[in-house]
């Protein structure tokens, strides 16, 4: 371990009295896809009891009213946290503001179409439209980003900006890693389209839940507020939180698994691998825990 090397914690206990709100992220951390993780519902519970403010922030392509129901399925109560922000709010946001001018195609499954409920939008083909809403691969179980090449090679002939719902590249869906909305979009963007992201790492969203915090009767006269932000992701949570200028968590039982051996990480290699050397990382956890 050197200098730079991120303190490792027993338990978020070790450092709660610091910190008067937790940004938190859900699939990795939270939850896997599929279920809980009980210790981090401890978690939850236990900051409950110190009266912290949670936020759960998710790169979520979906409206967070509807997130919110997913995690009552899977055993996380609303009661368990104060505010939940997706970078589908974020897009509904944009898609309300542009509805009017902007005729929108839709790239991704057909369970993410919720992101349009309500909004007075009327989707449009690939040849008829002025931007594409990305919230994923269509089938992210069979598909490869491979099988888009066909139609980005489309839409950048076209000179088509791609509005991005979700910059994650990649998600652990149980013991699968299953690529995001965030590879298809760096993907175009490479090969000279435009893009525009909506959700971590980008200042849209903390913008979003900062403004939520401060109208909370708690904070509403207390000009510094200390945040910590806890995420399994460095491209997007880690360097969010960096940006921002607030102290992170990093954890690694997600997509970083391979780099977390025997209680040892390397992370000039973990660093190194998704090209942010200069990433500030202030603690870290195998997975989100108390004690």
């Amino acid at each position: 371990m050197n200098s730079h090397d991120p303190q490792k914690l027993k338990g978020i206990s070790e450092i709660s009295d610091k910190f008067d709100v937790y940004f938190i992220d859900l699939w990795g951390v939270i939850h896997n896809g599929v279920q809980c993780y009980s210790e981090a519902l401890k978690v939850l519970e236990k900051l409950k009891e110190q009266n912290k403010k949670i936020v759960l922030i998710s790169n979520a392509p979906r409206p967070s009213s509807i997130v919110k129901i997913f995690l009552n399925t899977i055993g996380l109560k609303s009661s368990s946290y104060d505010f939940l922000v997706t970078s589908g709010d974020i897009t509904r946001e944009y898609i309300s503001l542009h509805s009017s001018k902007k005729k929108f195609y839709h790239l991704g499954p057909t369970r993410d179409m919720d992101l349009f409920k309500d909004l007075n939008v009327s989707l449009a083909s690939k040849e008829e439209c002025d931007e594409i809403i990305c919230t994923g691969l269509v089938s992210d179980k069979e598909e490869k980003l491979e099988d888009y090449k066909i139609l980005l090679d489309f839409f950048l002939n076209k000179k088509k900006p791609l509005i991005c719902a979700n910059p994650d590249e990649v998600v652990a869906r149980g013991d699968k890693i299953l690529f995001c909305a965030g590879a298809l979009a760096n993907q175009y963007k490479q090969e000279g389209g435009v893009v525009h992201y909506f959700g971590k790492p980008y200042s849209d969203i903390y913008s979003f839940a900062l403004k939520k915090v401060r109208a909370h009767k708690d904070f509403k006269d207390q000009k510094a507020i200390s945040t910590l932000v806890i995420g399994d992701n460095i491209k997007t949570d880690i360097k969010g939180a960096n940006l921002f200028n607030l102290d992170s968590v990093l954890i690694l039982n997600g997509i970083y698994k391979d780099f977390f051996r025997d209680g040892i990480v390397n992370f000039d290699q973990l660093k190194d691998s998704v090209n942010l050397k200069d990433i500030t990382i202030n603690y870290f956890q195998e997975h989100l825990a108390w004690h």
